[in-house]
């Protein structure tokens, strides 16, 4: 039911033909390989969104969907996982990986007083190297819990396979 719901809403390859920035990855991006999901592709997805969602740039689909082209992910979920981060989200992120960068560059904390572009490239370096640590660290977070949560689902339907041939 969920599944025939998601493709009943998924864009057809020929208006992901015709989007103008999707043109940016060719022919290559209507691969079927993009659109099944199994465990290697779910996992592969799951790193590239959350690891674009932590980046602390514009265009955070277009970073998940580079990457899970690189890595051969399943798109619409790369694409689900980027939007862990959204408005209300944001700033505490962003916040806590600008704290995690300053403590470990050694850096003191800003005081907010001079100009905003001396500011901006005072804090750029901390936010730089907290964002990157959480992205990787969340994207390796997720494949192993991806990985991991597959090969729990596969192994409990195996043992209720074996426990309902036995009960016949």
């Amino acid at each position: 039911m969920l599944r025939q719901w998601l493709r009943d809403r998924m864009p057809s390859q020929e208006t992901l033909r015709q989007h103008r920035i999707l043109a940016l990855f060719g022919e290559r991006l209507l691969d079927p390989d993009y659109w099944c999901c199994n465990r290697h592709s779910a996992a592969v997805a799951v790193a590239a969104g959350l690891f674009a969602a932590w980046l602390p740039l514009p265009m955070h689909t277009l970073v998940a969907i580079g990457l899970a082209v690189l890595f051969r992910g399943y798109l619409p979920l790369a694409i689900a996982m980027v939007w862990v981060n959204n408005p209300l989200t944001l700033a505490p992120m962003f916040y806590f990986a600008y704290r995690l960068g300053a403590w470990l560059l050694g850096t003191p904390e800003l005081v907010f007083n001079g100009s905003l572009e001396e500011e901006a490239l005072a804090m750029a370096v901390p936010l730089l190297t907290g964002t990157l640590l959480m992205g990787l660290s969340s994207a390796l977070l997720g494949w192993v819990i991806t990985r991991l949560g597959w090969r729990w689902k596969v192994q409990l339907a195996w043992k209720l396979r074996r426990k309902r041939r036995r009960e016949q």
